[in-house]
């Protein structure tokens, strides 16, 4: 604090005008007898003092500055020297540009949309495999672009199991999927067991991942060469399923071979999960408590990413014993069903929501969506002789015949004709149906199909770039003649809506698996920001919102005693309203770590808006040696459609 030299005259006349308090033994200069800490003949250039004055000096020489003013800050300085921060520069409110990226792509109504071709076909592959019970997976196996990298900018391939025509041995094939060329076939492979397409070791390139003979699970090449083996089997030798995940969130995947857990880049097993009376199942991945690792639902359980059994539903499966992750009340953690003996529902922490008696318990694999438009999931399956669709209160929608009773054939769903409500796509033993989601009728058949079915459904994505979704789908022996081994389907018209270009896995869920074929570490929740499993909306891109945080100001009042205030503003760049509550964090930054220094919770931000720049009033403890960060909602509590712009510094020096 700097003190006004005009003001010494007046404190001159002021002290003149004072009585000087002297006692009879004072000494005639005016100092006190009794004052043993000055000596009144030692320098004579001193002044008299006089009573401490608030300006940051020892004015009465008693070694103590400013004592006797108040310091209710704290901050070791009288408040009255104090300095406050300038009104600083906030964001306003207003209108902000939204990002196209987090706008709808539906695409609108498909004219004709059952209006349907075959694009291509595939009979007999190298080996004499003619016929298939795999569901079709797609991904990236090759640079086609010739741009350095593998990635869903590609051509993407079609990959299935096939049987040759007398069951005495099985392959793994990969096509073309513009063409259905064939690119390469691996011999030795598990009878109708899964594959997948995932890049496993992350190493950047997809790998595919199946089963030799044996029952043990393989990886292998994007050229299908074997990189690795498993070093244990399944306990399941007959038609298992694979899957992939990062279980623990560590960038290191795994792979789900039936009941057992293998590292993705040794296939050395990890653990074993306990498949109960479930004679077929596979597991549902997710992090369903948001507690940042990723539970396996198997089995009418639930495990933790270690192996930790966390609740048995006691629920069982004769047959089949399909589990499924989905938003069933709004909460950000998810709900878990299980369609074996019956169809039952389950909060995360193993609280049953209901339990419903649906017929015939020989399930298929089910699949979920909002098949009728209201903007709410339905989940649905096909059971021997009857497909069920239920609404995630447990009130049945519809169901309607079919036959299926040689197996468990799987279903999954798209929006074909671009409405909005999700279509059902289904092969039975004898035909291929496309059924309406709200009602149960039948939109399109193919009739050019056989299958003694089980676990195979439809798979959908835009295998050749024309911007319009195909449909796959295989056949077999089993039970009759087959036209072919593999079909793909697509619209007699301008093309079906736009889709995403992969389907890598049995238990497709969009966020699951990245577009590019590597195993996400932290997944967005498929069940809030799709809610859909074994299906996919248009373009697999609804409309999603986009919060974006800046430091627009920060003002160090004294880099000694502050204080410190920094200004932050939060806009939505997304097309979807933001509710009340997303946290917006600030953090000081020094060197490498971050401290946090302050919160607050965010008002509603509505779609393509900014929010009133807010003020952190904080002490010069909490100034970071290289400025401020702040982050907002990194929880993830708010499915975006960037994740990656949550976070913004300020780094220029306000105190050197």
């Amino acid at each position: 604090m700097r003190v006004s030299f005009s003001l010494l005259p007046l404190l001159l006349v002021v002290a003149c005008e004072i009585d000087s308090g002297l006692n009879a033994t004072d000494h005639k200069t005016g100092f006190d007898e009794g004052d043993s800490g000055f000596n009144p003949n030692g320098d004579t250039d001193t002044a008299d003092l006089s009573d401490e004055v608030c300006n940051g000096e020892d004015d009465d020489g008693d070694g103590k500055v400013d004592e006797g003013f108040p310091d209710d800050d704290g901050n070791g300085r009288a408040d009255c020297l104090d300095e406050d921060c300038e009104v600083l520069d906030l964001g306003e409110a207003g209108a902000v540009t939204i990002d196209p990226v987090c706008e709808s792509t539906s695409g609108g109504a498909v004219t004709d949309p059952w209006s349907v071709k075959v694009k291509w076909t595939v009979d007999t592959v190298t080996g004499a495999y003619d016929q298939s019970a795999t569901t079709p997976v797609m991904g990236n196996l090759d640079d086609d672009d010739g741009d350095g990298d593998i990635d869903q900018d590609d051509t993407p391939d079609v990959l299935t199991n096939v049987i040759d025509s007398s069951f005495s041995k099985a392959g793994i094939v990969a096509f073309d999927g513009a063409t259905g060329a064939e690119k390469w076939v691996y011999n030795g492979a598990g009878f109708a067991s899964g594959v997948a397409v995932a890049d496993v070791d992350a190493d950047g390139t997809p790998d595919v991942l199946g089963y030799d003979s044996a029952g043990h699970p393989i990886a292998l090449s994007n050229t299908g060469a074997l990189k690795w083996t498993g070093n244990s089997t399944a306990n399941l030798g007959y038609l298992p399923l694979i899957s992939v995940a990062d279980l623990n969130e560590d960038g290191a995947p795994e792979v789900i071979a039936y009941d057992t857990v293998y590292n993705g880049t040794t296939g050395k097993k990890k653990f074993q999960m306990s498949a109960g009376s479930a004679t077929y199942a596979i597991a549902a991945v997710g992090d369903v408590d948001l507690d940042g690792d990723q539970e396996l639902a198997f089995a009418g359980k639930l495990y933790d990413s270690d192996g930790t059994l966390l609740w048995n539903s006691g629920e069982g499966g004769s047959y089949g014993m399909w589990p499924i992750i989905i938003q069933a009340d709004g909460d950000a953690e998810a709900e878990i069903g299980f369609v074996g003996n019956q169809w039952t529902l389950w909060d995360h922490d193993g609280t049953n929501i209901y339990k419903r008696t649906y017929g015939t318990a020989q399930p298929g694999p089910p699949c979920a969506g909002d098949f009728d438009g209201d903007g709410l999931a339905e989940v649905a399956w096909g059971a021997s002789a009857t497909f069920v669709e239920y609404e995630l209160d447990g009130t049945k929608v519809w169901s309607v015949p079919m036959d299926d009773s040689s197996g468990l054939a799987g279903c999954s769903g798209y929006d074909v004709d671009g409405t909005g409500g999700l279509e059902i796509l289904f092969a039975d033993q004898s035909t291929f149906k496309i059924f309406d989601g709200a009602t149960g009728a039948t939109n399109y058949t193919n009739s050019k199909h056989s299958s003694g079915t089980a676990f195979e459904y439809p798979s959908v994505a835009d295998i050749d770039h024309d911007g319009h979704a195909e449909i796959v789908f295989v056949s077999n022996k089993v039970i009759g003649p087959a036209a072919h081994a593999v079909t793909v389907l697509e619209h007699d018209g301008g093309g079906w809506p736009a889709s995403g270009s992969t389907w890598g896995i049995h238990d497709f869920a969009i966020t699951n698996l990245n577009p590019d074929g590597s195993v996400p570490a932290s997944p967005d929740p498929y069940w809030n920001k799709y809610n859909v499993y074994r299906a996919r909306v248009a373009s697999d891109q609804p409309g999603t919102p986009d919060l974006v945080p800046d430091i627009t100001d920060v003002c160090v009042a004294d880099c000694d005693y502050g204080p410190v205030a920094v200004g932050a503003w939060v806009w939505n760049a997304g097309s979807v309203d933001v509710e009340a509550g997303a946290i917006l964090e600030l953090y000081a930054v020094d060197g490498g770590s971050e401290r946090l220094v302050g919160t607050e919770a965010l008002p509603a931000i509505a779609a393509g808006t900014s929010i009133e720049g807010l003020q952190f009033d904080l002490d010069i403890a909490d100034l970071g040696a290289d400025g401020f960060r702040v982050k907002v909602d990194t929880t993830g509590a708010v499915s975006e459609c960037d994740e990656a712009n949550n976070e913004a510094d300020w780094s220029d020096t306000v105190c050197p």
